[in-house]
């Protein structure tokens, strides 16, 4: 009983100093980032250093990996979010489990909601964190520089021929990154036509039967989801699919067109050049 009641007495002193630290309104300083996306975008405004807590998976860029870990997709530790007393905790709406946010909300943590769900909402995210860092200047800067990019990808592919894509996530079973997707945006503004096109679908399971019925000119899949050889030797027993005869499989870094960093874009135009090449050979 003694033992519970010290521990009870610890996480309420590391509670009440938290709460206070962040009623002060100052730039954030002491930065708990619950997803690698926002430790990308962190870094990017030049405040890594500010970082005391991460996630699995954030290794990016390679200081990233020497920042503490805290949890990851199975769950945070809330008694060592508190003994680290963050003035700023910035959880991932679609990647930290709600009973988590919501934990630390109900205890008045300073946490801050990342609610990306296309593009667009990569900027936008820049000047949200560079108010709470106090580098409105810089986050202006590469917010404009992001959308100057996006609006060049998408400008330059806009009047391409249109190319049919399976866009493949995992293997076994095989699921689709389908039109209701996020990531489908890439596909589109490098002008490929996603084979599975209902807006209602996010990641569906798919058939290989489906894959072969519609033809696609390109199969594109993530590498960091299995071995490439494992996620894509299951294409080489149907080669009248025009994607698999004309070898039109293409690896995309995953830890990059699945983050929401500035980074994706080095993603996107990787894929933009990918379908060049298809385009060129028809």
């Amino acid at each position: 009983m003694f033992k519970v009641s010290i521990k009870a007495f610890v996480i309420f002193v590391c509670f009440m100093s938290v709460f206070t630290h962040a009623q002060s309104n100052q730039p954030a300083q002491r930065i708990i980032a619950l997803a690698p996306h926002a430790v990308e975008l962190v870094y990017l405004l030049g405040a890594g250093d500010r970082i005391v807590g991460t996630t699995e998976y954030a290794d990016y860029p390679i200081e990233a990996k020497q920042i503490p870990r805290i949890g990851g997709y199975s769950g945070i530790q809330i008694e060592r979010v508190l003994e680290l007393k963050p003035d700023l905790i910035i959880a991932w709406k679609s990647g930290n489990k709600d009973e988590d946010i919501k934990k630390m909300q109900s205890l008045g943590l300073p946490v801050y909601l990342s609610i990306t769900k296309s593009l667009d909402d990569i900027p936008k995210e820049l000047r949200s964190l560079g108010k709470l860092l106090g580098l409105e200047k810089i986050a202006k800067t590469k917010a404009d520089e992001f959308n100057a990019k996006l609006t060049e990808i998408r400008k330059a592919n806009s009047q391409k021929k249109p190319l049919k894509v399976f866009n493949q996530l995992w293997s076994e079973p095989l699921r689709a990154m389908a039109a209701g997707s996020w990531i489908n945006e890439l596909v589109t503004a490098c002008g490929g036509v996603n084979i599975f096109n209902d807006s209602g679908l996010d990641y569906p399971q798919v058939s290989i039967e489906t894959v072969l019925l519609n033809q696609p000119d390109v199969i594109v899949i993530p590498s960091h989801h299995g071995s490439k050889t494992e996620a894509g030797d299951i294409w080489h027993k149907w080669p009248e699919i025009p994607a698999v005869k004309n070898n039109h499989i293409f690896f995309i870094n995953g830890d990059i067109v699945h983050r929401f960093s500035a980074r994706i874009l080095l993603g996107m135009a990787e894929m933009c050049d990918q379908f060049d090449t298809v385009r060129a050979l028809k």
